[in-house]
């Protein structure tokens, strides 16, 4: 249980045995009670699925976000409280239990109206602000009710007990109304919602389904989705991830986290469906087969994830270059080849080539994450503390850029905080200006990062891909020997790096990454393997092309049939 949640528990428990034992110090357990609920939600942080519900957070926000928090000491405090004012003053009896309706009611309305149900399956970031405007009021003065129940029956009985109680009844009245208010006309709100976005008319969709922190996987194609000139609407099925898209952009954004929902938003006049991941929602839409499917992915790499067999469910297929095709074919997935379309990686674009470098290199490392499986994990990041320390033996510049996920797992999160001292204590002692940590998150980009570097150490992942795009030097630890393609002949990245295995003595590894004498024609030819056969000219007009042509071509006419 998180400690936001145990110590008003805790506090409750306190409350039950102090009017068990009718000590004298109850008051101040009561009192103690209530300001620690109060506190508790003002000072805790507010999630990306509460800030979904709650556009505009403030104190009031906070508090209608932990209103259903500490339920259970509330209950616990109020059946408690009620036997002792019982106890108190038997004639009046009928009012403690009025104000222990009062109490219990609160709480369990404010934790019904805090339910996904009860919100609606259909959501329009356009919308949200006037929709939730009222209710974070509502469901604030619900927790306050609660409190004030419970200091009613604390002081019971007296004149301070009179005024907390008629504090929780007008409380109650106003925060009972209004919620009842949105849970009656949860289907006008729906309908309303489904109108605005019909009268978006979109042409089509981007869908994307993921944990927390997945908005990166969107927001890689977003600015290329801007440049059409066709409407569109983002589809989101949780509602963590909607908060956090609906901070990313300015177009439409729908949470649909039913399949009513789904066919809704399909229902309007959408021909193509693009998809940013594999996720198994993805199979909610697929199933309307008379929709043209698109899988972009969001990244290019050796992982198993860029040959996922689940890709051959999806009408066409948009990769970079030729290597992703043979990917699939390398490993027995026969996908049709004429699914695939090569577009090149127009994320790429604005990655420059090499500089003259005059004095010490800099170098990026960026790791991997260990992924959702054991399958997926290779992370360089239990090496990076060596990594980096044969980096700064000689001389190098280090711009430290960790996957986000990385902290997820604990180990990994140790690996990047000693990384992270590593770099500002020798900051301190050389004066050299390594970038490390949230400051450099906030201030550069991926590709920001590629092109105030020279060269890059990476381990299996996207990066290298994109990273030869540059033209510029990439050694590459191979977590695992067997994933990186080796197929005499073929210009794959793993004849156009520097590679070491987890064993190898790093200090030579890092040297000849900087000296750079042996790869550059290889590179050159991996690029074009990797990335297309397209110049720098121009190059994301290529993708921005493919994706007018496929949303011209399979416009949708007629109704969708949803009983299919």
């Amino acid at each position: 249980m998180k400690p936001r949640r145990l110590a008003p528990l805790i506090m409750g428990v306190v409350v039950v045995v102090a009017a068990a034992i009718d000590a004298g110090w109850l008051d101040w357990a009561v009192v103690a009670l209530v300001v620690l609920l109060i506190a508790t939600s003002l000072a805790t942080p507010v999630s990306k699925r509460m800030h979904s519900r709650f556009p505009n957070i403030g104190p009031v926000g906070r508090l209608a976000a932990g209103a259903a928090d500490g339920a259970a000491a509330k209950w616990f405090a109020l059946g408690a409280l009620a036997v002792y004012a019982e106890r108190e003053g038997s004639s009046l009896s009928w009012q403690a239990a009025a104000i222990v309706a009062v109490g219990v009611a609160a709480v369990a309305l404010a934790t019904v109206a805090l339910k996904p149900a009860t919100r609606g399956d259909l959501r329009l970031n356009l919308d949200s602000v006037r929709v939730s405007r009222s209710l974070p009021w509502a469901l604030a003065a619900l927790s306050l009710s609660a409190s004030a129940s419970i200091l009613a029956l604390g002081t019971w009985p007296g004149f301070p007990a009179r005024i907390f109680a008629t504090i929780a009844a007008v409380l109650f009245l106003l925060g009972a109304f209004y919620v009842l208010r949105r849970l009656v006309n949860r289907k006008v709100y729906r309908e309303r919602t489904r109108l605005r976005i019909e009268g978006i008319g979109a042409r089509f969709a981007i869908h994307i389904s993921g944990p927390p922190n997945s908005s990166y996987q969107l927001n890689t194609w977003l600015p290329l989705f801007d440049k059409l000139d066709e409407r569109f609407v983002i589809m989101v099925r949780e509602e963590a991830l909607y908060a956090e898209i609906c901070e990313l952009t300015d177009q439409p954004v729908v949470y649909s986290s039913t399949l009513r929902a789904v066919d809704d938003v399909l229902a309007m006049g959408i021909g193509t469906v693009f998809y940013v991941n594999n996720a198994a929602a993805n199979t909610h839409l697929i199933r309307r087969g008379q929709l043209h499917h698109v899988q972009l992915l969001h990244g290019d790499s050796d992982k198993p994830s860029s040959r996922n067999p689940v890709s051959a469910m999806y009408d066409e297929l948009f990769v970079a270059g030729q290597a992703a095709i043979d990917r699939y074919w390398d490993n027995g997935i026969q996908i049709p080849r004429d699914k695939f379309r090569i577009v090149g990686r127009p994320q790429v674009a604005e990655i420059s080539g090499p500089m003259p470098v005059v004095g010490p290199k800099t170098v990026v490392y960026a790791p991997t994450w260990n992924g959702f499986f054991n399958d997926a994990n290779y992370s360089s990041l239990p090496h990076g503390a060596e990594i980096v320390q044969a980096l700064l033996d000689q001389g190098a510049t280090v711009i430290f850029r960790e996957h986000p996920y990385s902290n997820k797992s604990a180990e990994l999160a140790q690996n990047v905080q000693a990384i992270q001292a590593l770099l500002a204590a020798d900051a301190a002692a050389t004066g050299r200006a390594h970038r490390f940590g949230p400051e450099m998150f906030a201030e550069m980009s991926l590709v920001d990062c590629f092109n105030a570097s020279d060269a890059a150490i990476t381990d299996i992942s996207a990066v290298p891909i994109d990273y030869l795009f540059s033209a510029k030097p990439i050694a590459i630890m191979e977590m695992r020997p067997d994933v990186l393609v080796r197929i005499q002949g073929r210009p794959t990245l793993a004849s156009a790096s520097y590679l070491a295995q987890p064993d190898d003595d790093v200090a030579p590894w890092v040297a000849r990454l900087l000296a750079d004498k042996e790869l550059p024609g290889e590179r050159e030819a991996a690029r074009e393997y990797y990335l297309g056969p397209f110049g720098h000219e121009g190059y994301e007009s290529h993708f921005v092309d493919a994706l007018h042509e496929v949303v011209q071509a399979h416009e949708f006419v007629g109704e969708l049939d949803l009983e299919a």
